[in-house]
């Protein structure tokens, strides 16, 4: 009965565990549209969109989007016809 309950014990722990990294790394990704206001301005390129997203810390970037679906970790970027940055946000 005592190996049982250190059986029980031990994976509730590890499920704990578990539970609690998933959580940060979920936090970890969240995209911080701020640290990426710099990059208003600057005309859309493959690598400004990717040093924008890496700036941001957000798992991935939509351009002009035409959806309302919020993603807490995407970067959105917003662009004039030039494709000149002219606003950036997260969601």
């Amino acid at each position: 009965m005592n190996r049982s309950f250190t059986i029980s014990l031990l994976a509730g722990l590890t499920f704990a565990a578990t539970l609690t990294s998933a959580h940060a790394e979920e936090s970890a990704q969240q995209c911080n549209a701020q640290r990426a206001q710099d990059f208003i301005g600057v005309y859309l390129t493959q690598a400004v969109r990717e040093q924008a997203r890496v700036e941001a810390r957000a798992a991935r970037v939509i351009v002009n989007p035409v959806t309302q679906e919020f993603d807490p970790r995407r970067l959105r970027i917003i662009t004039d016809l030039d494709l000149k940055i002219t606003r950036i946000s997260c969601g």
